[in-house]
């Protein structure tokens, strides 16, 4: 019974090789013989840490780099069909914004195109598998490229070092006849910076002179002398400014900040101008904000300061202190 059944395994395992030597349609002697092979590997270097603005749209390509190395057009005489084993880094399907394959890094994404000693360049998908090529005259790989996109938000993942395409020729004793490899040098982590907005040097601490008036100006108009002015917020992976202000309060009206100066009857007036209109900041805080769109990693806010009649007015001085914060995203 032994011996039987160890023909009968025999027999089995010949069936399997016959039924994948057929499948292939290439007689078993003349699978991958060509005249001569190209055997090349090729690495990618990226600096350790890649930065991902948290305003780059979805999508969009984060860097191209190429492979080191290229190979001279040449092309390949092969009579017979050739196995061909490519062992790839496959992580998952292809993402559906920019149609690359997503990496170890969560929100990046990888394209490979190879170029061909036609001068053909073609995405190659990370895809491993088996598949048996055809005879004739087969240009080889010359050289590529990786194209690294946006695919999700950016967390700071890391991609390893290690293989990323690996094209091979073989023999029917799985021998490498061939082989094209494409490897990561070292690993890359990819973040996405933290946002930041500072006041310009000159806005920090910044005093604005009002030109003097006479008492009798405000007869006419409950305000005086107005200054234009502006304050900058320069920013960096920002997409917003708000401003606040905040100070003391005029008794007599909380809307204007209070003077701390000898002249009675008076305060100040302070308000922005976003889009050409007047708009008060308001001392007690009920109005005291202003956002602002980052543009050129700048955010400008249109300011005006003037004296404002609170009640009886006389000579003297003007002096209001404002305090400005501001926040970001």
């Amino acid at each position: 019974m032994n011996l039987l059944f160890l023909v009968g395994l025999k027999m089995k395992h010949s069936i399997k090789r016959l039924f994948a030597v057929l499948l292939t349609s290439v007689p078993l002697a003349a699978q991958a013989y060509c005249e001569s092979y190209s055997n090349s590997q090729h690495g990618l270097t990226l600096p350790a840490v890649i930065n991902v603005p948290a305003s780059l749209p979805l999508g969009s390509e984060i860097l191209r780099q190429p492979f080191n190395g290229v190979l001279p057009d040449r092309f390949l005489d092969c009579p017979t069909h050739n196995l061909i084993v490519v062992i790839a880094r496959q992580l998952g399907p292809k993402d559906p914004i920019a149609f690359s394959s997503p990496t170890e890094a969560p929100g990046v994404g990888i394209r490979i195109r190879i170029t061909d000693a036609r001068g053909s360049t073609n995405n190659f998908a990370l895809t491993s598998g088996e598949t048996v090529g055809p005879p004739g005259r087969i240009p080889i790989f010359t050289k590529a490229e990786a194209i690294f996109y946006k695919i999700g938000p950016v967390t700071g993942g890391v991609m390893p070092a290690g293989n990323i395409f690996d094209y091979r020729m073989r023999d029917v004793r799985n021998n490498i006849l061939g082989r094209y490899q494409l490897l990561l040098d070292s690993p890359v982590r990819f973040v996405s910076p933290a946002a930041t907005c500072d006041l310009a040097a000159g806005d920090v601490n910044r005093t604005i002179s009002l030109d003097p008036v006479q008492a009798s100006a405000f007869e006419a108009a409950p305000f005086a002398g107005v200054r234009d002015f502006e304050l900058s917020a320069n920013c960096s992976e920002a997409s917003s400014v708000t401003f606040r202000f905040s100070g003391t309060p005029a008794p007599e009206n909380t809307l204007l900040f209070a003077n701390t100066g000898t002249a009675g009857g008076v305060a100040l007036w302070l308000y922005s101008r976003i889009n050409g209109v007047a708009r008060t900041l308001s001392a007690d805080g009920s109005d005291n904000e202003r956002t602002l769109a980052v543009s050129g990693d700048r955010a400008v806010l249109p300011l005006s300061a003037a004296y404002h009649r609170n009640g009886t007015v006389s000579q003297g001085t003007l002096t209001s202190t404002a305090t400005v914060n501001i926040t970001y995203n």
